[in-house]
């Protein structure tokens, strides 16, 4: 598995689960000495149960299959039931203690690989914004398939960050410190999508007008904050965040540039408030989640 908790709860599920498949199937030959008949109806037994609770929880999944593969090798192979069991629990033992053994030495612990899932979502959430930014601007040399494909490889990155700040709160040693850090970014990046889909279709529900120069303005320092965050997350730039642009000083000379009663400039105007507010807490965010990270370290380093 990608990540140190499902690779060991699901280790042991296997593990046990075999075992357990064995003293099931154990239990049925010596018990119930059964005839083919019944040893047909077990099999149809057995699949329903791999199929129906399989699924939902991969005890379950491994106890039905051993059971299932103990009857089918004895039926269609000829092989005593005997064999079969200790064959397989010899090897189930041997597979999932080397699996494990390797993994507890050498490990690949989410804490490493939330960063880059993070900065990942934000570079994607960079293209989408600039695709939607582009149609704002001119719109006439663009298709409606690129903003497809941006808008889709971003909602691929937020579920695999989501997906990864899942397997990191499984791991033992996850400080609540730095998940709760994790989980307040997630919200704030949650925000930020909002406004750029809302910005997204207001192209449709609103009547075309010129760009504000201060659009331009504020879009470029919104890719900016965007790509500086990303790279400050996987440690390839320093970052402070007086150093950032001033998007709300940015916004501020938005809202007073163009006719805030026109329709679109008046959406243009609530939604990049709502892009200000997320990404400066985003930023004031990234730096915790930074110092945290650099406080762990030096703890660990400390220890050993």
């Amino acid at each position: 598995r990608p990540d140190f908790a499902s690779t060991f709860s699901r280790g042991t599920l296997r593990l046990a689960g075999t075992f357990a498949g064995l003293v099931v199937s154990t239990g049925l030959f010596h018990l119930l000495h059964p005839a083919l008949g019944l040893q047909v109806l077990l099999i149809a037994v057995l699949t329903f149960l791999l199929r129906c609770f399989g699924p939902a929880n991969y005890g379950i999944f491994v106890t039905a299959v051993t059971a299932l593969t103990v009857f089918m090798v004895a039926i269609v192979g000829g092989v005593a039931p005997g064999e079969v069991i200790n064959a397989r629990a010899l090897n189930t033992v041997v597979g999932g203690g080397v699996a494990l053994a390797a993994y507890l030495i050498w490990p690949t612990w989410e804490r490493t690989q939330v960063p880059e899932a993070m900065a990942s979502l934000l570079d994607s959430y960079r293209e989408y914004f600039r695709a939607v930014r582009d149609h704002y601007t001119r719109a006439e040399s663009l298709t409606p398939h690129k903003l497809d494909g941006v808008r889709a490889a971003a909602r691929l990155a937020r579920s695999n960050l989501e997906a990864s700040v899942d397997r990191f709160s499984a791991e033992p040693g996850a400080s609540l410190e730095r998940l709760s850090t994790l989980r307040a970014m997630l919200a704030s990046s949650h925000r930020l999508v909002h406004a750029i889909m809302a910005l997204e279709a207001g192209l449709s529900t609103s009547h075309p007008v010129p760009p504000r120069k201060m659009f331009h303005t504020f879009a470029d320092h919104v890719e900016l904050t965007l790509y500086c965050l990303a790279a400050a997350l996987r440690s390839s730039m320093p970052f402070h965040v007086e150093n950032l642009p001033d998007l709300r000083e940015d916004h501020h000379a938005l809202v007073h540039s163009g006719d805030s009663l026109t329709e679109r400039y008046a959406l243009v105007n609530v939604e990049t408030d709502r892009i200000t507010n997320s990404l400066n807490t985003l930023a004031e965010q990234t730096l915790q989640w930074l110092e945290i990270s650099r406080t762990e370290y030096a703890s660990r380093q400390e220890r050993t």
